[in-house]
């Protein structure tokens, strides 16, 4: 998806054709429209259709991904007196922002990002969440936007040169939300923002959803909460299924849950099971789930199909900076790659994941905290019997009361330095100052009345560029990924919740279990051992690209010594955390390499 506003004259449709081409795996068959200055448009491919765009009149519209809500928006702009030209869901974007100006992508639901102008004014938006990406870029010559940066770039004819700012925050951590891209001159659009531009001299950025507004809000009883939770998950995860759906099954609690609502669901609309792919590892003992997706798969009927993964977190790792645009931290793409790709080979057109619940269902850190500045001290009471019923020893309940009268900065030493792997976690090839830019406790750097507050709004904060790099992953393969426990009604619900409603005790998703009881097999539910996969993790080192790429690069960044680094890849030795911080380091140079 792509739109130029010319200045002072209308956009060339050679420029929108150039921009759509930077971006070939999205598809040759293209659509431009053309309104005033502007010109819209949206590249498909024949089997893999997930863009569009909205038919002529005063306002038009381009929109990549597509929305859950889309006949109850339709009803609701009619309603308003704003009648969209068709019941399709750029004619009825083009309709809401007629209803509700910028703020009309609140209503929306889905993972969608779009344009819509009247030929004067641009208006830009991205969902939520950030599933899906929107670049610009705004020069003297035009405004410019883009679902890819690299399309950005083709747009305002400018050089591709690496953003070295944008690289050393990829390394150290801090990425905003508005963090621009890796390449030079191009800007990211933050999620839940819609931004305008006219020909002024400046955009405008506006938020257009405040969850921080929705904490605590709701008054419900245990009843209530019981019965809106089954309701809103079964909205979620019907939103979410096509027909010819597969789900990402481990053996956590998240994904089962998912399984669960979408079986029966899915055996209603197409008559047939649902699929599942998972990921198995015979050969490392402690990370392989096989027996809980197996017994998930029995007792949902699922079509259950599960690999070895083989893809390795290095792999051709130049070729996919270029495809990404830039270096993408944390995720493994090549696995993403590796399981989208093997997910449409089995005939699948839709992937649901059980990511985001941790997010959704909100921590019980810093609770005990939360609870004392607001002088809850019945709820503070429940929660202290309830821990010691548990066995919780009352010294460690005294340090989750002490802590709302620590100082912030003090906590989050303290914090760190009780971290077991605090000592490892920089290896003395980084400079520790850059390296603790982000402190490895930044949750208790809010001051005390805020920390469980900043907890629960966590998943909203930070740069959606690992999000980026996943819909890119998945359009390659030509599928969709879906994500039910991030729809925006239900996780409202789960913020609206007073915190000793959404966090009985100390454990994690304690209220989620009980909610799911019956639901989900007991063994699913009473598992308190999470897996780890850091076996697999360190299976994965590749010490012949790390040399190839580390061992005396071109292109140094600050704070790296890189020949104390290399002395380390030839003694084949590494610790999880050099590893971690080795591969970022990696993408970053894999990157430069073109320059």
């Amino acid at each position: 998806m792509i739109a130029i506003l010319g200045r002072s004259t209308p956009a060339d449709p050679a420029v929108a054709r150039r921009m759509l081409a930077a971006a070939p795996h999205r598809g040759s068959h293209i659509t431009l429209r053309a309104l005033g200055n502007c010109i819209v448009g949206v590249a498909n491919r024949p089997d893999f259709v997930d863009s569009s765009v909205s038919t002529p009149g005063s306002v038009i519209a381009a929109l990549a991904g597509g929305l859950d809500n889309l006949a109850d928006l339709h009803t609701i702009v009619t309603a308003a007196g704003f009648p969209a030209a068709s019941p399709a869901a750029a004619d009825v974007i083009v309709a809401a922002f007629r209803a509700f100006g910028p703020d009309a992508p609140n209503r929306m639901r889905g993972t969608f990002a779009g344009v819509v102008t009247d030929g004067r004014t641009v208006w830009c938006f991205r969902d939520h969440i950030g599933f899906r990406p929107l670049f610009y870029r705004d020069d003297s010559h035009a405004f410019i936007a883009a679902s890819e940066a690299r399309q950005v770039i083709a747009g305002a004819q400018i050089s591709e040169q690496p953003n070295l700012e944008v690289l050393e925050l990829i390394l150290y951590g801090g990425m905003r939300a508005d963090t621009p891209a890796a390449l030079q001159g191009v800007s990211r659009l933050p999620q839940a923002t819609t931004l305008t531009a006219n020909g002024l001299p400046h955009t405008t950025a506006r938020r257009y959803w405040h969850p921080a507004e929705l904490l605590e809000s709701a008054r419900l009883t245990s009843a209530d909460i019981g019965y809106r939770f089954e309701q809103l998950l079964a909205q979620a995860v019907a939103r979410s299924l096509t027909g010819n759906d597969t789900v990402s099954l481990s053996g956590g609690l998240d994904s089962p849950a998912i399984a669960a609502f979408a079986a029966p669901e899915h055996r209603r609309r197409s008559g047939k099971a649902i699929g599942a792919l998972s990921a198995i590892f015979p050969d490392l003992p402690a990370v392989d789930e096989r027996r809980y997706i197996e017994l998930v798969a029995h007792d949902f009927e699922i079509e259950l199909h599960t690999y070895r993964p083989r893809a390795r977190a290095l792999d051709d790792v130049e070729q996919w900076c270029r495809r990404l645009g830039g270096p993408v931290p944390i995720v493994s793409v090549p696995e993403l790659s590796e399981h989208y790709c093997l997910a449409r080979e089995l005939g699948f057109r839709n992937n649901l994941s059980g990511e985001f619940a941790e997010f959704v269902f909100g921590s019980p850190r810093h609770l005990a905290t939360h609870l004392v500045t607001r002088r809850r001290w019945r709820a503070l009471g429940r929660l202290l019997l309830t821990e010691r019923r548990r066995g919780t020893a009352w010294r460690t309940l005294g340090r989750q009361i002490l802590a709302a009268v620590i100082p912030s900065r003090l906590a989050s030493w303290y914090g760190g330095w009780r971290d077991l792997d605090a000592p490892q976690r920089i290896p003395d090839w980084l400079d520790a100052r850059r390296a603790n830019a982000v402190p490895s406790r930044a949750d208790s750097l809010p001051s005390t009345r805020a920390r469980w507050s900043r907890e629960q709004l966590g998943g909203f904060e930070g740069s959606t560029i690992t999000m980026e790099a996943d819909e890119l992953c998945a359009a390659l393969a030509g599928i969709t990924v879906r994500r039910p426990f991030a729809d925006i009604d239900l996780w409202e619900f789960f913020l609206s919740l007073p915190a000793e409603l959404k966090c009985p005790d100390l454990r994690s998703k304690s209220l989620v279990r009980g909610l799911l009881r019956g639901r989900l097999p007991s063994a699913i539910l009473e598992r308190r051992g999470k897996t780890v996969f850091n076996d697999h993790v360190m299976s994965q080192i590749d010490y012949a690209v790390l040399r190839c790429f580390l061992g005396d690069p071109s292109h140094r960044l600050p704070g790296v010594d890189y020949r104390r680094l290399a002395h380390r890849i030839e003694q084949r030795n590494f610790t999880r955390f050099e590893w971690f911080w080795a591969q970022e380091l990696t993408r970053i140079q894999a990157f430069l390499r073109a320059w």
